[in-house]
């Protein structure tokens, strides 16, 4: 009776779907090293409801309360972040510096040692060095820092995700009961699909809103996103910018 009493009130604060629609495009983005690259081969989910406000309330009906992650926990969690980030900025100077020697090498390999051109080009090969080697030093320091409290973080978080899955296993037993109680009702389907090499995908839907819902792991955790769409847009892009970030469970 409780399962068809929150599918009902659920139902209630459902958006209503015209009867029209046309095809949705989205592009799912992650971090890159320069900038948000696209995310091949992935799955991408369309909902008709708001999965988050359903496992709010599904959540919310539990017995106990669900577990809350430690203030401070989070707070190492969101320093892994900005270590990552340091050392990734880092990586990338010290590539580009690599590259750059590579190519006076090759130019010097065809010049001669007497000319101008050469002693020139010598003297800034020389000064690239110091450079590469200074980043090589900062990059190997980030990438020591960030590890270091990744995994020391990683074990708090895996203490913790014990708790939460033990929690979950009883708060959503019922789960997929009640979403397909919905999906009935609603007279819709969750629609999957999958992204092409460039990050898009594009999907036919019926009128009204859906939802799209899709997941992206990263090193300390997972790009979410659960992005309310009524079809208007041409693309909707998934990047880290409209992103929840979450942790890693």
């Amino acid at each position: 009776m409780q399962k068809s009493r929150l599918a009902i009130l659920f139902l209630v604060v459902t958006p209503l779907f015209a009867a029209c629609g046309s095809p949705t495009t989205v592009q799912v983005l992650m971090d890159g090293a320069d900038a948000p690259r696209p995310v091949a081969d992935h799955e991408v989910q369309f909902l008709p409801f708001d999965r988050d406000s359903l496992f709010e309330a599904v959540a919310a009906s539990a017995s106990s309360p669900e577990p809350q992650v430690p203030a401070d926990l989070r707070q190492a969690a969101d320093s892994v972040l900005v270590l990552q980030e340091i050392w990734t900025v880092t990586e990338a100077s010290w590539n580009g510096v690599r590259d750059s020697l590579r190519l006076l090498s090759e130019r010097l390999q065809g010049l001669d040692s007497r000319s101008r051109e050469y002693r020139e080009l010598f003297d800034g090969f020389g000064a690239l060095e110091g450079r590469e080697r200074s980043l090589n030093q900062r990059r190997q320091a980030a990438f020591d820092v960030f590890t270091g409290l990744q995994q020391a973080t990683q074990a708090r978080l895996d203490s913790v995700r014990a708790v939460v899955e033990a929690w979950e296993s009883i708060a959503f037993e019922n789960y997929g009961e009640i979403e397909d109680g919905i999906l009935e009702d609603l007279g819709r389907q969750i629609v999957y699909d999958t992204t092409d090499v460039d990050g898009y995908v594009t999907t036919s839907l019926s009128g009204g809103i859906w939802w799209i819902h899709s997941r992206v792991r990263v090193p300390s955790g997972e790009l979410y996103w659960n992005v309310m769409t009524d079809g208007s847009a041409d693309t909707l892009r998934l990047e880290p910018g409209n992103a929840e970030r979450r942790l890693a469970f």
